[in-house]
């Protein structure tokens, strides 16, 4: 036996020791709740448990591995334990049980690429694609559908919030989601969100839940806190005949709503399970007091919480965090560039510090000065911006502008014209190659009789565009020009265009500093991701890994040295369409506290005064997150970087295996209840 005393501190010891009747662990950030698991599992198996009997679920098939791979290093039995994600343990149960629920033995499960594919034959047949209006996508499709399962919601609602612009198509969709499932049930085919809507199914017969509970007499649950309905569901019926279930999270870090994730899982635990356990993991091991000073700070300002008080284990109390202000993004991304490339200088490597932020499009600037100083970088939650289609796109034709030349340019852009194939496009290719300048080609090329305008009406609107940049000097109102022409082809490319629309504004702010088209391009190098940068400021050590660029959905579960959060804006974090819904609000707030507590020793925290959205100029206000006398009282308010502002300003069992429970008719008519 393990003197578990000396290896947990008396509140990890209290969860480990805790094996009967329902337990909720509230393991705060940095608390060492897989220490917890590790230990729970080795306790239970040391005092005779079946580990057979313990089930551990989690969201990622490495966090399993890990926590019962340490738990075996201790005792060879714990390898036993079965543990895996809620998709992989609802596949090993429908594996057995098929028949149960009207499936033969031979059912297949498709993956994204299979599952696209049906979309769109469901949607053939059901000729939506006949109409005048453009059809989503069939990815869009899936999105939908997915959404609808697992967010328990409506396709109206969905539409309504995320893509506006098919709200028409509502019932047509609302009739593809039936006709999908009709397709899968009667090709025996399942989807990765199948897996739980048929486990929740399996497990509503009362007899099987029974036996599958009885088989599984411990259920632990990790990161309860991101748990939607359907998994919550399942949870709950595992434990039905003893509820020996212990659940892990934290409801402070309940940040995937988007994804479904329901913060009310946690939160009402206690109410669905009588004589619930409450333990806190409130020792906190990664970051220092100053830090957690500020943590505390959000975390009393949250609504519909667990209340707790994060203590470091750190004997150092720390710097005080930073806020830093700026006159305008591109200053912040200047100073913050320059900051990073200091410590690295003094001994800091790059792959200790992270940049973290709520949106991708506003570390825009941030990414152009990193590439100009030649410090490199990796992006988590996206390409990096110019890695991105419709970033390369709009950038394609200040490519031939600025090089006409450019065949991979110019192949580009005129695929992006209706009615303008591969092959057209070669032809119209070797006609452009026979001309120097951009002028010849749009008056001998575009205008002479090789192309006459007969491969699309659109191909004018092309020569249109680049005549007026070729009479146009200012690079912002050359970019503006493309960005105006090239809007109905993002539109008409991209159901999610108007979240590529940020990228797409910011770039065009940042082309505005240039007086050069060249400049432009060799700063972005746009040319190759990896052709470097000329004159580059920093030159990183061999083997060196590099920056992390991240959104902080990202960033959860990582922890670095020095963390800068950047962007602290309201409209952008807290972002803009969350403004007007409290629950939505309420998240963003959680994900503050998330990025603030992935730092272990220093923290900066920075935002902008100016900015420039949809060509309108506007001051921005600080984060409501931030401005709070409480929570600045806990910041080390540094003079202001830039001059030109004032601070003032920013305001697995036994079953009758022929037992059959659906029918292909009941259970069509089961699943497809949800749309």
């Amino acid at each position: 036996m393990n003197d578990l005393k000396a290896k947990l501190n008396p509140s990890q010891l209290e969860a480990v020791q805790a094996i009967y009747g329902p337990v909720l662990v509230i393991a705060g950030a940095g608390s060492g709740k897989t220490r917890v698991i590790e230990y729970r599992v080795l306790n239970m198996v040391q005092n005779n448990i079946d580990p057979a009997s313990i089930l551990l679920l989690t969201f990622t098939r490495e966090a399993s591995r890990k926590m019962l791979a340490r738990a075996t290093a201790h005792d060879s039995r714990c390898k036993s334990v079965d543990g895996g994600t809620f998709h992989s343990f609802a596949y090993k149960l429908l594996k057995r049980y098929a028949k149960v629920i009207g499936f033969p033995e031979s059912f297949s499960i498709m993956d994204e690429a299979d599952s696209l594919d049906a979309v769109q034959r469901c949607v053939a047949a059901l000729n939506l694609f006949d109409g005048e209006k453009k059809f989503p996508k069939k990815d869009t499709l899936k999105s939908i559908i997915s959404g609808v399962i697992n967010k328990n919601t409506t396709v109206g609602k969905i539409l309504e919030k995320e893509y506006p612009d098919f709200f028409s198509f509502k019932d047509d969709i609302e009739n593809l989601g039936k006709k999908y499932a009709e397709y899968k049930i009667e090709r025996n085919l399942l989807d990765y969100d199948d897996l739980l809507i048929y486990a929740k199914l399996l497990l509503e017969n009362e007899i099987v839940r029974k036996k599958i509970s009885e088989r599984y007499k411990f259920i632990m649950v990790d990161e309860y806190q991101d748990t939607n309905k359907l998994q919550a569901d399942i949870a709950r019926s595992l434990s039905y005949s003893h509820n020996n279930i212990m659940v892990v999270g934290d409801d402070a870090q309940s940040i995937y709503g988007f994804r479904g994730a329901f913060h009310e899982n946690i939160m009402k635990f206690p109410e669905n399970f009588d004589k619930c356990k409450i333990i806190k993991l409130e020792e906190n091991y990664r970051s220092t007091q100053s830090i957690l000073d500020l943590a505390n700070s959000v975390l009393e300002n949250m609504q519909n919480k667990y209340s707790k008080c994060l203590v470091s284990a750190r004997q150092d109390l720390g710097e005080k965090p930073q806020i830093q202000f700026f006159s305008d993004a591109y200053r912040e991304a200047e100073w913050l560039a320059a900051k990073i490339k200091e410590l690295c200088d003094e001994g800091l490597d790059l792959a200790d510090q992270a940049v973290l932020f709520r949106s991708s499009y506003i570390s825009i600037p941030l990414q152009a000065e990193l590439s100009k100083k030649g410090i490199p970088y990796q992006v988590f939650g996206g390409l990096k911006f110019y890695e991105t289609a419709h970033v390369k796109d709009l950038m394609s034709h200040l490519k031939v502008i600025s090089n006409p030349k450019d065949e991979l340019g110019w192949a580009r852009v005129l695929m992006l014209l209706e009615g303008i194939g591969p092959k057209t496009s070669d032809k119209i290719l070797k006609d452009i190659a026979s001309y120097s300048t951009l002028a010849e080609i749009l008056e001998k090329s575009f205008e002479g009789h090789n192309i006459k305008f007969k491969y699309s009406p659109n191909i004018r609107k092309l020569q249109q565009l680049l005549k007026y940049v070729l009479e146009e000097t200012d690079i912002g109102n050359q970019f503006s020009k493309v960005l105006d022409y090239y809007l109905p082809i993002l539109k008409n490319k991209f159901d999610d265009w108007n979240l590529r629309l940020n990228d797409l504004e910011t770039l065009k702010q940042i082309s505005c500093r240039y007086d050069s088209l060249e400049d432009l391009l060799a700063d972005f190098a746009i040319e190759s991701p990896d052709s470097g940068v000329k004159n580059a400021e920093y030159t990183p050590r061999e083997e060196e890994k590099p920056l992390t660029l991240s959104t902080i959905h990202s960033a959860k579960g990582l922890e670095w040295t020095n963390v800068y959060l950047l962007g602290l804006m309201d409209g952008v974090f807290p972002v803009s369409f969350s403004l007007g819904d409290e629950d939505e609000i309420e998240e963003e707030h959680r994900l503050f506290y998330v990025a603030v507590t992935r730092a272990k020793n220093n923290l900066i925290l920075s935002l902008h005064h100016e900015a420039s959205r949809g060509g309108i100029n506007q001051f921005n206000k600080i984060s409501r997150f931030v401005d709070r006398a409480n929570i600045l009282s806990k910041l080390n308010k540094q003079a202001i970087i830039d001059p030109d502002i004032d601070d003032d300003d920013i305001s697995s069992c036994d079953f009758d295996q022929d037992t059959v429970i659906y029918d292909k008719k009941s259970l069509y008519n089961k699943v497809t209840r949800i749309f």
